[in-house]
């Protein structure tokens, strides 16, 4: 017992470190945490008990190195409590994430972060997972990042083996299903993923569903094939982003649909007829419409007249690209890889690459037309050109670059606005061109970030910049490569060396002390 008092100090300051250890680690609501708690609180007491005990003896001379030495003890302890304090009463009024891993894994876009920020009243989620479902851990995760950036999300988890009566009200017929209200709105999705997450808020909180049409009738690619030169991809993922997408033969149109949020011609193998060309002027120029141009080489050419009424002009080549990153990418001389954007709201953030299949060039007129502004997007490397004679140099299996063939960079797709007749700077008419139709394509639709390009034009369009797409994360693995005898000494040295020295150190300590 003796000896026990007489190490009281060390006790006392080892009971109060492991303590607070627990106490910080596990929190109050937990066991460990309740018992880091306890075991800080008697550490406390058992240091007032140690000075109390041998209080006679820090009154002694002899006993000064003993007072300073257990002052020191108190003052560490004073200051470990007071940190605490100091760090739990901070915690409570500042909080901030900081992701510092490669692509920011742990982390929402800019996108995430814009449509949780704009929720004005509670959102709330039935979270449907029965226990060990691996996405719950994922779910709880995500949901941690968006509550930190508003506090109108609410997040309800329910086992559904365990709550039969809100299964039956939900009508939930999978485990992993997430229900979203709002108001007197609600969806629900099955998977878990920011995407979906936030493709999920942006559905339960429109109040109107946008539409989006694509011409058809001559040749245009179709949005409910499912082949590789379809679009039932592109379809698929606008309406994940909430728009209603629908076919149109315009032709037949009295008139471009008062509903249309954005007409989408894609590709057209046909030339257009006067009236659908004189619908589509109408629609920018005098009712602020929108329309996402995808013209191929050779093709289009009733189109150039419009466009060059909005300050572009199509260029009659094909863009070959020698630059080695198309290669590196998967893509042959007449498949540019973009990696660079100019900046502008389409591309902003946007650091992914995207695949041109077989595109054309295009020019920025100078000056531009009166009440329209037209801003460049995407452009090839240095060393591309615009091939003009490429009928015939394939056949003859020599592609070169010719003094009448424009190098590289080269512009491949452009933003036009036209202020003509609005009235507020939301009614502007917009429209894009793109040098190509394919690269929205099934055949190319996930090529990288093609898809995320081509779902951030129309929601440019569609004036709905938080539907913008969100590119995947990608980290990159590392590995670090060993030999077998590196292997074998990095072993001895974590497990075996380093700990023998330690352990050594510490005797050698003990030894040392017992002779004072």
């Amino acid at each position: 017992m003796k000896k026990l008092f007489r190490y009281l100090n060390f006790i006392a300051l080892a009971l109060v470190v492991i303590g607070f250890a627990l106490l910080q680690s596990f929190g109050k609501s937990s066991f460990p945490g309740l018992l880091g708690l306890i075991l800080l609180g008697l550490g406390v007491v058992a240091l007032i008990a140690y000075f109390v005990i041998h209080f006679d003896r820090f009154r002694e001379k002899n006993s000064r190195f003993n007072f300073i030495f257990a002052s020191n003890i108190l003052v560490i302890v004073v200051l470990i409590i007071a940190i605490a304090a100091a760090v739990n009463y901070l915690g409570t009024k500042l909080h901030t994430r900081v992701d510092l891993s490669e692509g920011k894994a742990h982390s929402i876009s800019d996108q995430s972060i814009k449509v949780a920020r704009g929720l004005t009243k509670e959102l709330n989620i039935k979270a449907f997972f029965a226990e060990g479902n691996p996405s719950l851990a994922a779910f709880n995760s995500l949901m941690d990042i968006y509550r930190y950036y508003t506090d109108k999300i609410k997040a309800e988890v329910i086992d559904p083996y365990k709550n039969p009566s809100m299964v039956k009200r939900y009508e939930i017929t999978k485990d992993g299903t997430l229900v979203f209200e709002y108001g007197n709105r609600d969806t629900r999705i099955e998977e878990v993923s920011e995407e979906s997450l936030t493709n999920a808020l942006i559905k339960v909180t429109r109040t109107q569903e946008k539409i989006i049409y694509f011409t058809q009738g001559h040749g245009e690619a179709d949005m409910d094939n499912s082949g590789e030169p379809g679009y039932s991809e592109a379809k698929s993922n606008l309406e994940k982003l909430s728009y209603k997408v629908k076919k149109i033969i315009l032709f037949q149109e009295p008139a471009v649909p008062a509903d249309c949020a954005v007409l989408v011609v894609a590709g057209p193998q046909k030339p257009l007829f006067e009236k659908e060309l004189q619908l589509i002027d109408e629609y920018i120029f005098k009712r602020q419409g929108r329309v996402l141009f995808m013209v191929n080489p050779f093709e289009g050419n009733d189109l150039k007249p419009l466009l060059k009424k909005m300050g572009v002009s199509l260029d009659d080549d094909i863009v070959v690209e020698v630059d080695p990153l198309s290669r590196f990418m998967g893509g042959d001389y007449f498949m540019p890889v973009v990696a660079k954007y100019p900046e502008h709201e389409i591309t902003r953030n946007f650091g992914y690459a995207t695949l041109f299949p077989m595109t054309r060039s295009l020019a920025k007129l100078t000056p531009a037309p009166k009440d329209v502004s037209v801003e460049l997007i995407a452009a090839t490397s240095a060393n591309s050109w615009g091939e003009t004679n490429y009928q015939e140099e394939v056949k003859t299996e020599k592609i070169s670059k010719n003094p009448e063939d424009q190098g590289g960079p080269l512009d491949i797709a452009a933003a036009m606005e036209v202020s003509s007749g609005a009235t507020a700077v939301d009614k502007k008419g917009r429209a894009v061109v793109v040098g190509d139709s394919d690269f929205a394509s099934n055949k190319y639709y996930y090529f990288q970030a093609n898809g995320n390009f081509f779902g951030n034009i129309v929601s440019w369009l569609a004036q709905e910049g938080d539907l913008i797409a969100i590119a995947p994360k990608t980290t990159a693995p590392r590995m670090v490569q060993m030999t077998e005898s590196s292997g074998r000494l990095v072993f001895f040295y974590t497990l075996v060396i380093l700990p023998l020295l330690i352990f050594i150190f510490g005797i050698a300590i003990w030894l040392y002390r017992r002779k004072l």
